[in-house]
């Protein structure tokens, strides 16, 4: 039902930004971001995709809409410019969910992906009622670091070496983030 809910509230807007479903109309901007260093240097190195490839991953990500979970979000200035991606998943049955969010190199550091996770803690704890949003960072991403940290997470724990960077051939830490209702400020 939380899934519903959050999908019945979509689109999400902001004072800069609109926030909705993530559809094959989206593909400009993976590939894009594909192609980006500084973006794919914490998800493992996601290069050489064919447009082919990136169409059935939206779809994937589409998919889930209709089957009733809330999935990939895109972010997009009020302009319809599309700028990055981000998401709620949410786990009913432990009413708590991880959020994620990835942004065009472009775009990041105007502070973008701060009022987005807002937008998404908001809905989260104010109107799905959960009890703890949680993210996971690979270690040396610091930006992340400090973005959750400015969001009022704590840091819960250390998975070590949980993270496998293709690109650089090594294994990094996952940084685990937690943020509960009661700690929660708007």
């Amino acid at each position: 039902m939380l899934n519903e809910k959050m999908i019945s509230l979509l689109p999400f807007e902001t004072e800069r930004l609109i926030i909705k479903p993530t559809s094959i109309d989206d593909i400009e901007l993976i590939l894009k971001m594909d192609k980006q260093e500084d973006t794919q240097r914490y998800l493992g190195g996601i290069k050489n995709k064919t447009r082919e490839e990136r169409i059935a991953f939206l779809e994937k990500k589409n998919s889930k809409f209709k089957d009733g979970h809330a999935g990939s979000l895109t972010v997009y200035l009020k302009d319809g410019t599309p700028i990055g991606f981000t998401g709620l998943s949410i786990d009913e049955d432990n009413n708590n969910a991880s959020i994620s969010y990835i942004f065009d190199s472009d775009y990041t550091g105007k502070g973008y992906a701060s009022e987005a996770c807002r937008k998404l803690l908001s809905i989260g704890f104010d109107e799905l009622g959960l009890n703890k949003i949680y993210a996971d960072v690979i270690s040396d991403n610091n930006r992340s670091k400090v973005l959750l940290e400015r969001l009022g997470f704590t840091l819960e724990g250390v998975r070590r070496e949980a993270a496998y960077i293709k690109n650089t051939n090594e294994y990094k830490d996952f940084l685990d983030y937690g943020l509960l209702k009661k700690e929660y400020k708007k």
